[in-house]
């Protein structure tokens, strides 16, 4: 109802309408392909912090091992691939739920650390325990490689 006179009463022409309507359009466009972009990033996120836990449990089997039967150990086949399969429920296109399967592989080298400065392996005194975990999923593969240095006896 409008009080005023009636010269100013008056509604939103079409012009008016349809550059609201397209600002709201493409306004609601660029929200869509961010949030599309979020959701990649919270399952990289996810794949990355599963990998980071996977190779920091080996590398503390490693150090609560001990250099001397780290020792034995040494090589970088002499440590069997972990293969550890993880799921989790995630959305499909169509958006339904749906149970997806990713496999994470797990190595675990154990080698004489060769000085960079002489080029000369550090025999029974540094050993260093590269961990590398590689995940499969159906959009992005990735990998998160740790190291960490065990000291032997002087």
């Amino acid at each position: 109802m409008c009080f005023a006179s009636r010269d100013r009463c008056r509604g939103f022409n079409l012009l008016e309408v349809t550059i609201a309507a397209f600002i709201f359009s493409a306004v609601s466009i660029s929200f869509i392909g961010v949030w599309g972009q979020q959701v990649r990033a919270l399952e990289k996120s996810r794949h990355v912090l599963t990998a980071t836990f996977l190779a920091e449990e080996l590398i503390e089997e490693a150090m609560a091992k001990g250099y001397e039967q780290n020792k034995a150990d040494e090589g970088p086949e002499a440590i069997p691939d972990e293969n550890i399969d993880v799921s989790h429920f995630a959305r499909d296109p169509q958006g339904n739920w749906n149970e997806m399967h990713v496999k994470y592989i797990a190595t675990r080298e154990v080698l004489t650390y060769v000085d960079p400065a002489s080029l000369e392996p550090t025999a029974d005194k540094l050993k260093q325990v590269i961990v590398r975990v590689k995940w499969e999923d159906t959009t992005k593969n990735g990998e998160i490689v740790l190291e960490t240095f065990l000291a032997g006896a002087q």
